[in-house]
């Protein structure tokens, strides 16, 4: 459950997200928004929401003022990159400010502050998260996973579990393309995210490897110029409350799936597949999508 709230808040009904000042709860209590959002916040009125679920933030929008003179080390701690001197949130004792929100950060304390001053104002944010019912109880360890097959030719390395696939993207310092094995089964628990101007290549061959979202939660992010390759594989049960069922790609680059399947995956906006912005290109090749689907259907 979320952790209690500070003494010097008010009570908040268990399972709610509540908060103080001028900032609103909104999507039947799954978001929260600055005031007057999307318009321009108004300044000096700071608030805290509290009672946060202990699961990662989803940014829709993130618009506050940044550190204009990114040079100069307002708080005198030595680093002058994590300043955010005006207006910015604070989540874990960490400030966000300009257009880096908080996403995929878990509040542990179940608090998000929002500080405001006299500076000057954007259009301000919008963080979304998903209510979670309590974890199972634990099952027995699942025998190890049989040996790899040889490793295909052309790529670098083969992983056999969910986390030595997740370390091998989110570590990744420079172009990487990672083998699956075929028939394997990759649970994921959380998103897989790259943010740095890489491309990477996930791959199987023969009846392919299967990537799952459990219906919890979309299956990769991408940011800073990543790109991602996607190929011959199963993709599954991808979700997403807002953006992306199976990817979502905010500034990142080309997003390609290529001789697999997708299947039975959602977004509570847009994109049950793929949504991208300020990204490169999509392009699904050779692939097969069913029971996809997104709340909200644009043209393109």
């Amino acid at each position: 459950p979320p952790a209690p709230p500070p003494p010097s808040l008010p009570s908040c009904p268990l399972g709610d997200v509540c908060a103080t000042g001028p900032c609103l709860i909104t999507d039947g209590g799954s978001c929260a928004t600055s005031p007057d959002f999307p318009n321009d916040y108004p300044n000096l009125e700071g608030c805290t929401l509290y009672g946060m679920p202990p699961v990662g933030l989803d940014v829709i929008a993130f618009d506050v003022v940044g550190d204009e003179y990114s040079y100069y080390d307002y708080d005198g701690d030595g680093d002058p990159t994590n300043d955010c001197p005006f207006a910015h949130l604070v989540v874990n004792g960490v400030k966000y400010c300009g257009t880096s929100g908080p996403q995929g950060v878990v509040p542990e304390d179940g608090v998000i502050e929002r500080k405001s001053d006299e500076s000057d104002v954007g259009s301000g944010w919008k963080i979304c998260w998903a209510i979670r019912p309590p974890s199972p109880p634990p099952t027995p360890r699942s025998p190890p996973p049989p040996p790899l097959p040889p490793l295909s030719p052309g790529f670098d390395v083969a992983a056999a579990s969910e986390d030595k696939l997740r370390s091998l993207i989110t570590e990744a310092a420079a172009n990487i393309s990672i083998y699956l094995p075929p028939g394997a089964h990759f649970k994921l628990f959380s998103q897989i995210s790259c943010t740095s101007t890489i491309k990477v290549t996930v791959a199987s061959s023969g009846e392919g490897s299967t990537l799952d979202g459990q219906g919890e939660t979309r299956l990769f992010y991408l940011s800073g110029g990543c790109s991602l390759t996607l190929r011959g594989l199963i993709l599954v049960n991808g979700k997403a409350l807002s953006l992306g069922g199976g990817v979502v790609s905010a500034t990142g680059g080309d997003v390609e799936i290529i001789d697999s399947t997708v299947k039975d995956c959602s977004a509570g906006q847009n994109g049950g597949v793929i949504s991208a912005f300020r990204s490169g290109a999509v392009s699904l090749i050779g692939s097969t999508v069913t029971d996809c689907s997104a709340g909200i259907v644009t043209d393109c």
